[in-house]
C-alpha cells in the first residue's frame, strides 16, 4: 500500500490539537482566570434576571441601613440596643440568631470597658435566648498578629477535631479577635474570614479555618450546625471533598476546596422595595423590627403592626453601610448577604457543579476538528458566520447549564482555543486571497492624546461633541503662591521652572494611569478613571499626589544645588493637590468646530475646592471623605488619613467632611502617628465644645505636625495650628446653640 505524500496544507488537521492545548494552558494564568470569574459572574446575573428558584423561606436578614442609623444613632450603636432586641426576638421563637458583626472587647486607655452595663445587658439577654432554646451565633475574625485575644478561651465553641488533610492549607491564621468574653460564655462563635478573589470580588467563603493548630467552623458553618444542634463529633472535615454533617443534617455535605472553602452559589441580593416577594432573600431593617416588636411586645397596641415573621427562622444580622463588598452580582453588596447565600446553598443543597474538564476539552477538539473541514472549503464569510454560531450556541449552552443545573462549563480557555484555531484558518483564506492591507495612519497622534486617537480608530468615526457620566477622581494642584514665582524670575527661567514642574506632575499622573485634562498657568488639572475605567482610581489618584509630593522633595534639592541658579523663594516652592471621588460628565466639550476631551460637574468642582482650601487648613494634600474611603477600599498599600472635620465649601450647601493624605502608612513615624492620635482626640472635643480641652490637645499634637513654621521653609500653617486659631476665635465669641461644628469657607 502506497502512503499519501504529506501535502503543504496537512498542518492545519494538526492546529485544533496545538490551539487546544495552549488554551489549556492559558487556563492555568491568573489574568485568564479572572476573566473566567468574571463570565461566571455574568452568567450568574443573567440567572437572577431570568428566574431562579425563591430563596429558603427560613432566611431572613436583619440590616443596619441608614434608616437604622438615622433613626437610633450613628453606627455602631450602643450593646443595650442589641440586648433589647435579643430579649425582643426571644418572644418570636426564632431557630437561631446569627450576628455578623464582631462584639470585641472595647476598653478605654485604662484598660476600663467602655460601656460595661451595655455588655453586660448584652450577655445577660444571650443568656436568656439560650435559655429559651434560641442558640446565638456571633463573629470573629482570623488575624496574622496578636489581638489581645486568648485563641484558647472559646467559651461554648467547640473545635472541629475531626478533619482529614493536611490542616496546614486551611484558610486562616495564628490568632482570633473573638466576641467579648460574657458573649463566648453561652454564644457559639465562628469566623466572618471571607478573602476576595479575581476583581476584588468574593466567590469562595471558608467553611472552616485555622486558628493556630485548632480548626473553628465558619460563622455559616456553625449556623448550621446550631439549626440543627450538632456537635462537633458530628462534623467531619474531608479536605478538598467536603464537610459531612451527621446528626440530625442526616449526612448533607457541603463541597469543599482543599483549603475548606466553598464556591458560593450566589443567587440572591436584599429585596428592594416593591420587589415581588420569593425573588430575593427578604430583608427587614433592624430599626422596623425593633420598633415592631417593642409595640407589639412592650407597648402592646392594640393597633400594631405585625413584625415580619420570626418563628423557626435563621435570622442575619449585618451592618450595611461600611461592611460591603463586590459580589458576583453586584459591585457593592453587604456582605452578610455571602452568609445569606451560604445558607441557602447548605440548606437547599444547592452546590455549583463544575462540569469535568477532560469532556469539555474532547468536545471542544471535535469541533475543531469540523470547523477545519468547514473553513478549508467555504467562503470567508461562512467560516464567520460558522465560528460565531459556535461560539453562541457555547456560550447559550454554558448559560443553559448554569440556570437549570448550577453545571459551571468553563468558557474562556475552550472559547479562546477555538477563536485562536478559527482565527489562523480564516488568515490563511484572507491572505491567500489579499496580501495587504491598507495601514490606518495616525495623522492626528501628534496633537491628541494617544488613548483618545485609539477610541476614534476603534469606533470609525469622527469626534463629536457629548460624553457620559462616569465615576471617576478628579485631581487638581497649584504651585503654592506662583504668582511671586513671575515677579523675581526671567521669562526664561519661568518657562524652565515650569517645564520641569509639569514634565515631573504629568509623568507621575499617567504613571499611575490618570488622564491629562489640561494645564492652566501652573496648574494641573487631571483625572483617574476616564476614559479607560479604572476599578481603583481613588487609590491610583492618592498615589499619584503621594509620588508627586515625594518628587516635588526631590526637584527642591535639586534646585538647592544648583547653587545662586534659583532665587530662595523657588528652593522653598510647594504644590497643593485637591482629589475628590464621584460622578462627572466626562467626553468632548467646547464648539462643533473646535473641542476637547474633559471632564464636568459639581464633583470636579468641589475637586478644585479641595486644592483651594488645602491652604487654609495647612496641608498639601486634601481629599473628600469620598475619596478616602474609596481609596481605602482598593489599595493594596494602606495610606494614612487623617480627619480634619467638616466644612461648607463656596456654593454648597450641604457640609462635606475633609481629610488630610497624611502619606503611605508604613512610611509615617510612630511620634506623627501619636501626634495625630492626639489631634483626633482634640476634634472630638471640639465637636463637643469643650474648648480647653481641644486647645490642649491642638497644642500638644502641634509638635508632631511633619510640617511647622519654624521648622520647614516654605510652610506657613498645619492643622494643629490652624485649629487653635478657630478654638480662641470660638472662645472669644462662643457659637449658638444650633452651632454643629461645620466650618464655612468664605472664598473658593
Amino acid at each position: 500500500m502506497k502512503l499519501r505524500a504529506l501535502h503543504r496544507d496537512d498542518w492545519i488537521y494538526v492546529a485544533p490539537f496545538v490551539c487546544f492545548l495552549l488554551a489549556g494552558w492559558l487556563s492555568g494564568l491568573s489574568w485568564v482566570e479572572t476573566i473566567e470569574w468574571k463570565t461566571l459572574d455574568w452568567r450568574t446575573q443573567l440567572r437572577a434576571e431570568h428566574g431562579q428558584p425563591s430563596p429558603d423561606e427560613r432566611i431572613l436578614v436583619v440590616g443596619i441601613g441608614d434608616r437604622s442609623t438615622k433613626n437610633i444613632e450613628p453606627w455602631p450603636f450602643r450593646r443595650a440596643y442589641h440586648a433589647q432586641l435579643q430579649r425582643l426576638i426571644g418572644y418570636e421563637r426564632p431557630k437561631v440568631l446569627v450576628w455578623d458583626i464582631i462584639y470585641g472587647n472595647r476598653v478605654d486607655v485604662n484598660g476600663q470597658p467602655l460601656d460595661a452595663a451595655s455588655d453586660a445587658d448584652f450577655t445577660a439577654t444571650t443568656n436568656y435566648l439560650v435559655e429559651q432554646n434560641i442558640p446565638a451565633v456571633f463573629a470573629a475574625v482570623t488575624f496574622a498578629a496578636p489581638t489581645g485575644d486568648d485563641p484558647a478561651a472559646l467559651g461554648v465553641t467547640q473545635p472541629l477535631d475531626q478533619v482529614k488533610g493536611d490542616h496546614h492549607r486551611i484558610y486562616g491564621d495564628d490568632f482570633l479577635e473573638m466576641p467579648f468574653p460574657g458573649l463566648r460564655e453561652s454564644g457559639h462563635m465562628g469566623s466572618v474570614d471571607a478573602p476576595r478573589g479575581a476583581g476584588g470580588v468574593v466567590r469562595r467563603l471558608p467553611m472552616v479555618v485555622r486558628v493556630g493548630e485548632r480548626v473553628l467552623p465558619s460563622l455559616t458553618l456553625q449556623a448550621v450546625m446550631r439549626y440543627w444542634q450538632l456537635s462537633s463529633e458530628d462534623v467531619v472535615v474531608e479536605l478538598g471533598e467536603s464537610i459531612r454533617l451527621g446528626g440530625a443534617a442526616g449526612g448533607r455535605r457541603i463541597p469543599i476546596d482543599e483549603a475548606g472553602m466553598m464556591l458560593i452559589n450566589y443567587r440572591y441580593e436584599p429585596m428592594q422595595p416593591g420587589q415581588e416577594l420569593g425573588t430575593e432573600i427578604p430583608t427587614v431593617e433592624y430599626f422596623d423590627l425593633l420598633i415592631d416588636l417593642h409595640q407589639k411586645h412592650v407597648v402592646a397596641a392594640p393597633d400594631a403592626r405585625d413584625p415580619v415573621p420570626l418563628r423557626d427562622r435563621i435570622l442575619l444580622i449585618g451592618e450595611f453601610a461600611t461592611d460591603s463588598g463586590a459580589t458576583p452580582r453586584s459591585s457593592l453588596t453587604p456582605l452578610v448577604y455571602l452568609h445569606a447565600n451560604a445558607l441557602h446553598n447548605i440548606l437547599q443543597s444547592d452546590y455549583v457543579v463544575p462540569v469535568p474538564v477532560g469532556w469539555v476539552w474532547a468536545v471542544a477538539v471535535a469541533v475543531g476538528l469540523l470547523g477545519t473541514l468547514v473553513v478549508k472549503r467555504a467562503a470567508v464569510g461562512l467560516a464567520i458566520a460558522f465560528t460565531l454560531g459556535v461560539v453562541a450556541i457555547y456560550g447559550g449552552s454554558a448559560q443553559w447549564a448554569w440556570n437549570t443545573g448550577n453545571w459551571w462549563l468553563p468558557v474562556v480557555a475552550p472559547v479562546s482555543g477555538f477563536l485562536l484555531l478559527q482565527f489562523m484558518l480564516i488568515a490563511r483564506r484572507v491572505m491567500t486571497e489579499q496580501r495587504a492591507k491598507a495601514e490606518i495612519r495616525g495623522m492626528f497622534g501628534t496633537y491628541l492624546s494617544p488613548v483618545v486617537v485609539q477610541q476614534m480608530v476603534d469606533a470609525e468615526m469622527t469626534p463629536a461633541l457629548g460624553g457620559v457620566t462616569e465615576e471617576i477622581t478628579a485631581y487638581f494642584s497649584d504651585i503654592q503662591s506662583f504668582s511671586a514665582f513671575a515677579e523675581i524670575l526671567r521669562a526664561e527661567q519661568l518657562v524652565e521652572l515650569l517645564n520641569d514642574y509639569l514634565t515631573v506632575c504629568t509623568d507621575l499622573i499617567q504613571e499611575e494611569r490618570g488622564t491629562l485634562d489640561k494645564y492652566i498657568g501652573d496648574a494641573v488639572v487631571a483625572m483617574f478613571g476616564a476614559p479607560l475605567r479604572l476599578d481603583d482610581h481613588a487609590y491610583r489618584a492618592c498615589a499619584a499626589a503621594l509620588r508627586v509630593q515625594a518628587r516635588l522633595d526631590g526637584l527642591r534639592q535639586e534646585w538647592i544645588d544648583a547653587g545662586d541658579k534659583w532665587p530662595e523663594l523657588v528652593r522653598q516652592m510647594r504644590t497643593r493637590i485637591g482629589l475628590n471621588t464621584g460622578e462627572c460628565m466626562i467626553g468632548n466639550m467646547g464648539s462643533r468646530t473646535r473641542f476637547s476631551y474633559t471632564m464636568m460637574g459639581d464633583d470636579v468642582n468641589l475637586a478644585a475646592r479641595m486644592e483651594s482650601g488645602a491652604k487654609s487648613w495647612g496641608v498639601f494634600v486634601m481629599v473628600t471623605e469620598a475619596t478616602r474611603r474609596a481609596a481605602e477600599a482598593q489599595g493594596d498599600r494602606a495610606m494614612l488619613f487623617r480627619a480634619l472635620g467638616e466644612i461648607r465649601v463656596k456654593g454648597r450647601r450641604q457640609p462635606v467632611p475633609i481629610h488630610e493624605l497624611v502619606g503611605w502608612e508604613d512610611e509615617v513615624d510612630e511620634i506623627q502617628k501619636s501626634g495625630l492620635a492626639v489631634f483626633a482626640e482634640g476634634m472630638d472635643h471640639y465637636r463637643a465644645q469643650r474648648w480647653d480641652d481641644a486647645l490642649r490637645c491642638f497644642e500638644e499634637s502641634e509638635g508632631a505636625e511633619r510640617f511647622h513654621p519654624r521648622r520647614d521653609p516654605g510652610v506657613a500653617s498645619n492643622p494643629s495650628m490652624v485649629y487653635q486659631t478657630i478654638i480662641r476665635n470660638l472662645q472669644a465669641a462662643p457659637p449658638g446653640p444650633d452651632w454643629d461644628g461645620v466650618y464655612t469657607m468664605r472664598s473658593k
